[in-house]
């Protein structure tokens, strides 16, 4: 053989390894090619079962709403409940804490939207627990039930082996762990404005349900706001009755006014804690589950599924007929 000469010239081009006089992937295709009705079935049975599905599955109305910070200018601000006019940082008076440490309302308002201390609030209502919980409760009867259907029995069953028994009246603990799966807070545009949606069978109670949170959550901010400024208030009164050295008393008397101020601004009938960019709202028709994405995509999957099963059974039949053979 002369010298630079390739003794397997397939090594250097992408042409599969023979194997039996055939490429690999020629007896993949002839099984898919004669087993086009297979491949047809699975392809008819995901459409069938994606059908199936969304009779048996009750559509639901997605409410959205964007919030943003509390904005402290502008024509349509609350306007700064902190004083800063006295020609000294009055920040640390209302809410104490290096800068890294400090946290804001709005940061506060995310965090304990529907969960917390909001949802022992919300809990507290019985239309909201009825909202969330209709599988729950027996309107003709007044009184909550255990759920029925097949998986809530087996849990019941699993649960009684143990020694358990299932909750049948929510409380807030309850409430805050449906509301932490149908809730979705989302950012929008790498911004600090924020959409908030909520999925539920009927298109208003979606919106009044996503309303009531929201008003709960910013009523609890702006009462603890209240008893924070209140307190401070009062220990500053108290101080003052005590103290009779004439800087101290002017020290304490520019804070008791600098709270004072705090105090008034909270009690502003306007957002506390996130302005409303856009109220509540929802489509006029269901967009949960959407038929345009999900009959597709159990299509593909049927199809799929049907090509890997035939697969595996002529190449489970193939090696059946090849040791045969050889015994």
């Amino acid at each position: 053989m002369p010298d630079g000469a390739i003794s397997q010239p397939q090594a250097m081009t992408l042409v599969l390894p023979a194997a039996a006089g055939e490429g690999d992937l020629r007896p993949l295709v002839r099984t898919l090619r004669t087993g086009w009705r297979w491949l047809l079935g699975g392809w008819l049975g995901g459409l069938v079962l994606a059908v199936a599905a969304f009779w048996l599955v009750t559509p639901a109305y997605t409410a959205a709403m964007v919030i943003g910070p509390t904005a402290r200018v502008g024509s349509a601000a609350m306007g700064a409940r902190v004083p800063t006019l006295n020609g000294r940082d009055s920040a640390g008076v209302a809410e104490p804490g290096a800068g890294d440490e400090s946290l804001s309302d709005f940061a506060r308002y995310l965090e304990l939207f529907g969960s917390g201390p909001v949802a022992d609030r919300l809990a507290s209502d019985p239309a909201i627990l009825h909202a969330l919980f209709p599988e729950r409760w027996d309107a003709e009867a007044g009184h909550w039930r255990p759920a029925t259907g097949l998986l809530p029995a087996v849990k019941r069953g699993l649960l009684a082996l143990v020694g358990r028994q299932d909750w049948i009246e929510p409380d807030g603990d309850r409430v805050a762990r449906a509301l932490r799966d149908r809730l979705v807070i989302d950012m929008l545009r790498s911004g600090p404005m924020r959409r908030i949606t909520i999925r539920h069978a009927d298109r208003a109670t979606a919106i009044d349900l996503l309303g009531r949170i929201a008003a709960a959550t910013d009523t609890h901010l702006r009462s603890e706001a209240a008893r924070r400024s209140a307190a401070q208030i009062a220990h500053i009164k108290l101080r003052l009755g005590a103290v009779t050295v004439a800087e101290h008393r002017q020290a304490l008397s520019d804070l008791l006014l600098d709270q004072e101020r705090v105090a008034m601004m909270i009690g502003v009938d306007l957002p506390f804690a996130a302005d409303l960019i856009q109220p509540p709202g929802a489509g006029t028709l269901p967009d949960w589950p959407n038929p345009a994405i999900v009959v597709p995509l159990a299509g593909f999957v049927g199809l799929v599924g049907a090509g890997f099963g035939l697969s595996v059974f002529h190449a489970v039949r193939e090696r059946t007929t090849g040791a045969g053979a050889a015994s």
